[in-house]
């Protein structure tokens, strides 16, 4: 082989690797539209993880985005994801995402017939019909709170119990003057702990259900066989819209 030839042919296998490099060996499912920070994708068929580079960056059918201390942005034309801090997200298909850590908000456009859009956590799946909100997969179970439109939620652990929290019925005076001799205290002190005491939310049952549908305002919480339907406020608040600011910015 002359110099000038293996020359060319080195050339040629290098332009080759390249152009296979820049190609996922896969039907894409999604992309990773922008991130910041600290950010990876585990392949489904690898064990190392990579650097996402310059987005857009295709996944590939099981492919796993990991946030560190960073945020990621993921779509495919049939919905949005913002990825939070310290979070792992699935991406089995076209219209099968998951939350396997962490908390992502998902804005899915209104569906087609053919369409559908599912997401997957470790206690249900999450059927939905155009809308946006955010699951939440903490140690102490996982959440869905719903910003807009509605979306169906399957157990799948078999049947959990549901309860509606609503705020408590407020106390008369006498229940007031009850509470402050029983609890033998300094008055200041009494009456914070009454306040706290009032404050406490009611919990009714409401049926034992595997499927349950979720409207705009709300959140459902489940930990266990234990499911509960409130209204969105305090933690779960703060996240949405630290989440949904993020998105629209991006």
């Amino acid at each position: 082989m002359t110099q000038r030839f293996r020359s060319v042919f080195l050339a040629a296998l290098c332009l080759f690797a390249a152009s296979a490099a820049a190609q996922p060996a896969c039907d894409v499912v999604a992309s990773i539209t922008s991130y910041e920070g600290q950010v990876s994708i585990k392949p489904a068929r690898g064990v190392l993880k990579r650097s996402p580079g310059q987005a857009p960056s295709p996944l590939c059918a099981g492919d796993e985005v990991h946030t560190f201390a960073g945020r990621a942005l993921i779509a495919n034309g049939r919905f949005s994801v913002a990825v939070d801090r310290d979070s792992v997200a699935l991406f089995k298909g076209a219209g099968l995402a998951g939350l396997a850590k962490g908390q992502a908000l998902y804005e899915v456009q209104k569906r087609r017939a053919g369409q559908s859009v599912h997401v997957a956590t470790r206690l249900s799946v999450i059927g939905v019909k155009g809308t946006r909100f955010l699951v939440r997969d903490q140690a102490e179970g996982v959440s869905v709170v719903l910003d807009q439109g509605v979306v169906d939620v399957r157990s799948t652990q078999g049947p959990l119990g549901l309860y509606r929290e609503k705020a408590a019925a407020r106390a008369q005076e006498n229940d007031f003057e009850a509470y402050k001799r029983q609890a033998q205290e300094g008055v200041e002190r009494e009456k914070a702990a009454f306040e706290a005491y009032k404050a406490q939310t009611e919990r009714e049952f409401v049926a034992y259900v595997e499927n349950m549908t979720l409207q705009a305002g709300r959140e459902l919480a489940i930990s266990g066989h234990i499911a509960v339907e409130r209204a969105i406020a305090g933690e779960s608040a703060r996240q949405l819209e630290d989440l949904r600011v993020w998105l629209d910015l991006h």
